[in-house]
């Protein structure tokens, strides 16, 4: 076998149905191989909102170029433009903003959810707690660790300045609507609150009462 023979594309097993072929990309590493077998369920299967979603959460990761580094086919990172807006362009800010609640896959999945408002809830806290652990946690410069090692107590107070930072900018944000504000914020604290096991007084104590009390 040749060192960098090409791997073949994903074959549909016979008489696979979109379940199958969705878990079976479940359990694929490559991106562009995961994406072709979820084109391939989603062929069998529209209006399978489980492969609809997997869509959405895959974003472009099937894009990206091992020789460049483009976090932005990562779909989480579309709230790197709440951390670092200053890293941002205007209006590279409006379309990123926008795409949190305008994507047009997440409006196939809205589409097809039996409870639109509670799909949307839950995909804003997926894609948040994603962020946190890829961009936020993952971040040396948000934890730092001594020989790649980090107290596990020491990580919310490490996270509550930039964690404070999203939620505030998510809700003074000029391409959100209030609400829309709101139930971004509302959605990320929770994410928070997931990540570090419901500690979050560190994060607590970034944020004013009036904060608080609009996001619970």
């Amino acid at each position: 076998m040749r060192l960098f023979e090409r791997k073949e594309e994903p074959r549909v097993p016979e008489g696979a149905d979109s379940m199958t072929l969705l878990a079976l990309a479940r359990n694929e590493e490559d991106p562009v191989r995961k994406h072709q077998l979820l084109l391939q369920a989603r062929d069998l299967d529209k209006d399978n909102l489980k492969v609809q979603h997997a869509l959405l959460m895959l974003g472009r990761l099937y894009e990206r170029d091992v020789k460049r580094v483009d976090f932005s086919v990562i779909k989480c990172y579309i709230l790197h433009v709440y951390e670092h807006p200053e890293q941002h362009g205007e209006e590279d800010i409006r379309q990123k903003t926008r795409e949190l609640f305008d994507d047009e896959q997440l409006k196939t999945c809205l589409a097809l959810a039996p409870h639109p408002d509670s799909y949307l809830r839950d995909y804003l806290e997926e894609l948040s707690l994603e962020y946190i652990r890829l961009f936020l946690a993952g971040d040396s410069s948000n934890v730092p660790s001594l020989f790649g090692i980090t107290r596990k107590h020491s990580v919310a107070r490490y996270l509550a300045k930039p964690m404070a930072d999203i939620i505030e900018n998510m809700l003074s944000s000029a391409y959100l609507r209030m609400q829309e504000q709101q139930l971004a914020a509302g959605m990320f604290y929770r994410a928070c609150h997931r990540y570090l096991n419901g500690q979050t007084e560190d994060l607590d104590r970034q944020l004013s009462p009036e904060i608080i009390k609009a996001l619970i």
